[in-house]
């Protein structure tokens, strides 16, 4: 190789890698703004919306965009894209997530058109880089993330145009509740949950340092995603066999996926259980409890009057926003640059008071879900609210400030032990 087209590709690589970082940093900022408009009057973040798109379109979105593209990358030993490329996608991506949360509180449709054209954009953008590490990547054997990722990337794209026509006027009336039940498929058990259910299959193992253990994954990645596709055509288009038929089958892939898990937890390991891998652990049992649900309550036998409340505690507090707050927890360390010992102490760190925010932020989500269905009363779920937001905000405040945690006087043995610090 001429040596110069190697310098080249390492100023290529450089830029782009610290774009990705940038992801990160935009994407803890968006969920804090999401905790800071629960501060708001109802009115003014319409209810749950905002604080609900900017979880989901802001913070879990952005973190994605940047993480899939850092795992395909790895995965596929693929050299990185130009940083132009990177850089356009994340500004996109935080454009179209920006203009819909301005937009849509003040009425301002143009500006509502201009992000949602945006964030498909973004979309379209990251799918194409993850169609690229896949042709030129030089490791094959991990197909299965690869696949799962693309079909993520499907689904958003459809659940923005499914959220274009929500935000027209041209659907009203029960085509407008159909279409948002698919919207809301799309985006929280496709593109977020395909996403994740894609990395934790080399994450989990990653966090708790153990072999990732060899599973029939094609079979998982196949129902999830089959799942995801019927439910939302069952739900646009008022069919319930086809929708519940599609529950089945999500719930039999979210199976797969813990199966998946418990070979990982049986797989022998030197290291107790740090506080990111009980997060995901705790988010995957989320996952699979809510997706053995969906096919009840689909064919339209749940026993509670609604199942909205209890799917977004599940899904997208339980799953969604603890994934990506466990997640933190480890990556965000590992990919600062310095010493080992350095990031040992910061992972250490993060261990301070771990299992009281992970049994917070759960028992929230268990109390949440429980008022949500209509099975206790409203002061259990303002408690759970409570709980949730303490143990979340915890989380989210580590993943701020896990530096100075690092040089922390006060980390105990148990904290040390856990990463060998």
């Amino acid at each position: 190789m001429d040596p110069a087209s190697g310098d080249a590709g390492r100023r290529t690589t450089a830029p782009a890698r610290a774009t990705i970082r940038w992801y990160q940093v935009a994407a803890r900022a968006w969920l804090t703004a999401a905790v800071l408009t629960l501060l708001l009057p109802l009115d003014a973040r319409r209810g749950i919306w905002l604080p609900l798109h900017l979880a989901l379109a802001g913070a879990v979105s952005v973190a994605i965009s940047g993480a899939m593209q850092n795992f395909a990358l790895t995965l596929t030993a693929a050299p990185a894209p130009s940083g132009a490329v990177v850089a356009a996608q994340f500004a996109l991506v935080n454009l179209g997530a920006a203009a819909i949360a301005i937009g849509y509180p003040a009425g301002l449709d143009a500006l509502v058109a201009v992000g949602g054209v945006a964030f498909v954009a973004s979309a379209a953008l990251l799918g194409s880089l993850v169609l690229r590490t896949r042709r030129i990547g030089l490791n094959r054997r991990h197909a299965l993330p690869i696949a799962m990722y693309l079909a993520a990337v499907v689904a958003v794209l459809v659940g923005a145009s499914f959220g274009a026509l929500i935000g027209s006027l041209a659907v009203s009336g029960s085509t407008w509740v159909a279409l948002r039940g698919a919207h809301l498929t799309l985006n929280v058990l496709g593109w977020v949950s395909l996403t994740i259910a894609g990395t934790l299959v080399t994450l989990l193992p990653t966090v708790l340092r153990v072999r990732m253990p060899s599973w029939h994954g094609g079979a998982t990645g196949v129902a999830l995603a089959a799942g995801v596709a019927a439910i939302a055509t069952g739900l646009a288009t008022s069919s319930r066999p086809v929708a519940a038929a599609g529950g089945v089958s999500f719930a039999a892939g979210a199976l797969g996926l813990g199966w998946m898990v418990a070979r990982v937890l049986r797989t022998p390991r030197r290291w107790p259980v740090p506080v990111a891998a009980k997060h995901l652990l705790s988010a995957i049992a989320w996952f699979v409890l809510g997706s053995l649900t969906l096919p009840v309550v689909l064919a339209g036998r749940a026993p509670f009057p609604g199942f909205r409340e209890p799917y977004l505690a599940i899904f997208v507090l339980g799953w969604a926003v603890q994934t990506l707050l466990g997640a933190w927890q480890y990556l965000l360390p590992m990919a600062r640059p310095g010493h080992p010992d350095v990031r040992r102490r910061q992972l250490a760190g993060i261990e301070i008071g771990g299992t009281l925010q992970v049994l917070a932020l759960n028992v929230g989500v268990g109390l949440l879900a429980l008022a949500g269905a209509g099975w206790v009363g409203g002061m259990a779920g303002a408690v759970g609210a409570g709980l949730a937001l303490g143990g979340g905000g915890v989380a989210l405040a580590k993943a701020w400030v896990f530096g100075p945690l690092g040089r922390a006087p006060v980390l105990g043995a148990r904290e040390l032990d856990v990463w060998g610090a």
